[in-house]
C-alpha cells in the first residue's frame, strides 16, 4: 500500500509541473507469457532479447497485485544482453522525471537502468542495482548508495535537468524496505549525447546471470 501510496504522489508531483507524458508503458490489457507490445499508452518499446526473455508476467513471485508486469531475464554464460528500450514520444533538452516500480529477486545479479540519447549516440549514464541490495552510478565505486529490498516492490524516481551546459540526475529509492538519494553531475564529456536524450533502457549485461521485473513506467518532460 506504501509503494502505491508513493508511485501517485510523486506521479502526481510529475504531472502537476505542466509536463508531457514522453513515455508510459504498462501491461495490464496485454497477453501474460507473450513478449510487451511495441505500442504503449504513450511511446513505443523496442525489444533486444539477446538470448534471454521479454514476457508478460502476473506479478512478481510472493507478490499481490492486479497489476501485470514485464519480466526481463537473461542466462548465465556471456550472451548478447537483453534490453527493454523505452522510446519517448520528444526527445532533448529538458526537466525530465522517471518513475516506475521494480522488484529484483534476491538470486538476481546486477539489473541496470541506461538513459540513452534518442538519435544513437549511445548512453550518458546507467544505474547498476548491484546484488548487495545498493546502487552504483556509471560503474564507479565511490558513487555506491542507497539501499532496496530484494524479492520486494521499490520504486525508482529520477529527476533530470539538461540544458546547454550541465546535465544532472537526482535519483531517490522509495517504498517498503528502500532509501537513498544521490544527486550527480552527468560525465561533461557525455554532455552532447545527454543533450539528444530520448530513450531509457531497463537491460542486463552479457555477462550477468539476472532476472527482474519493470511495471507502470512513466517519463514527463518539461522544457
Amino acid at each position: 500500500m506504501y509503494l502505491l501510496f508513493c508511485l501517485g504522489m510523486i506521479a502526481m508531483l510529475f504531472y502537476s509541473c505542466e509536463s508531457t507524458t514522453v513515455l508510459l508503458a504498462n501491461f495490464n490489457l496485454e497477453s501474460v507469457g507473450s513478449p510487451p507490445n511495441t505500442a504503449q499508452p504513450t511511446g513505443t518499446l523496442t525489444l533486444n532479447k539477446g538470448s534471454g526473455l521479454i514476457t508478460v508476467v502476473t506479478a512478481p513471485p510472493g507478490v499481490t497485485t492486479p497489476n501485470k508486469w514485464a519480466l526481463i531475464s537473461h542466462p548465465a554464460q556471456p550472451a548478447p544482453e537483453t534490453e527493454l528500450i523505452g522510446n519517448f514520444t520528444q526527445w532533448g533538452m529538458g526537466s525530465y522525471g522517471l518513475l516506475c516500480s521494480m522488484n529484483i529477486p534476491s538470486s538476481s545479479g546486477v539489473v541496470t537502468v541506461q538513459f540513452d540519447a534518442a538519435t544513437g549516440l549511445g548512453s550518458f549514464m546507467h544505474i547498476d542495482f548491484m546484488p548487495e541490495g545498493d546502487l552504483r552510478i556509471d560503474d564507479n565505486e565511490s558513487l555506491r548508495f542507497g539501499t532496496y529490498p530484494r524479492g520486494a516492490n521499490f520504486v525508482l524516481s529520477v529527476a533530470l535537468v539538461i540544458t546547454e551546459t550541465t546535465a544532472t540526475a537526482d535519483i531517490t529509492l522509495l517504498g517498503d524496505g528502500a532509501s537513498g538519494n544521490k544527486l550527480v553531475t552527468v560525465n561533461p564529456a557525455l554532455l552532447t549525447v545527454a543533450k539528444q536524450f530520448g530513450k531509457c533502457t531497463f537491460w542486463v549485461g552479457f555477462q550477468h546471470n539476472s532476472s527482474f521485473y519493470v511495471d507502470d513506467i512513466l517519463v514527463t518532460r518539461k522544457k
